[in-house]
């Protein structure tokens, strides 16, 4: 998926989609949510969903990749992205949360403003709290925060770190 969707590079990917232009609402089905049974809202509302379901479908691959994959990057919790439903992205939006790409935690180390997992933000924090030699200022960019917070948040990741370091300790000993 993510080699498919690399197809579809740049910020204007968006242009070479179907839905280009069509009314936002319609991908947006009230009826459709996070929590919803993706089974009935099909069942029940089938009809209703054909329309932005027929755009999806007719979406070149490397588009409906990169829409996929930009609607797990920022975690968009409603509406018919790639042709699938809310309900239906539950699950790999559960999978895209927990996943660490060294490549994106790499380039925030670097400076590089890219959208990050709860996950890979947070070792970004533990590495630059472990290694003095980091650009500060860069990782502060690139997490989008002031140097100060993140010098709070590299604190805090290092307190959290000594009583793992004890525990491990204290369990070799005996």
């Amino acid at each position: 998926m993510l080699g498919a969707a690399a197809q579809a590079p740049g910020k204007h990917w968006a242009e070479n989609a179907h839905c280009s232009g069509q009314d936002v609402e319609v991908f947006v089905p009230l009826v459709d949510g996070p929590r919803q049974d993706p089974e009935h809202v099909r069942k029940t509302h089938g009809v209703a969903l054909n329309r932005p379901l027929n755009f999806c479908a007719a979406c070149p691959l490397a588009v409906s990749a990169r829409c996929l994959v930009e609607s797990l990057k920022h975690d968009d919790e409603f509406g018919i992205r790639a042709g699938l439903l809310a309900s239906e992205r539950l699950e790999l939006r559960a999978k895209w949360q927990e996943r660490r790409d060294s490549h994106a935690v790499a380039a925030a180390l670097h400076g590089a403003t890219t959208a990050l997992t709860d996950s890979e933000r947070q070792e970004v924090i533990a590495r630059f709290a472990c290694d003095p030699t980091l650009n500060s200022a860069a990782v502060a960019r690139a997490l989008g925060v002031t140097h100060k917070h993140l010098l709070k948040l590299a604190s805090r990741s290092r307190l959290r770190l000594v009583p793992a370091m004890h525990s491990s300790d204290s369990s070799g000993a005996a």
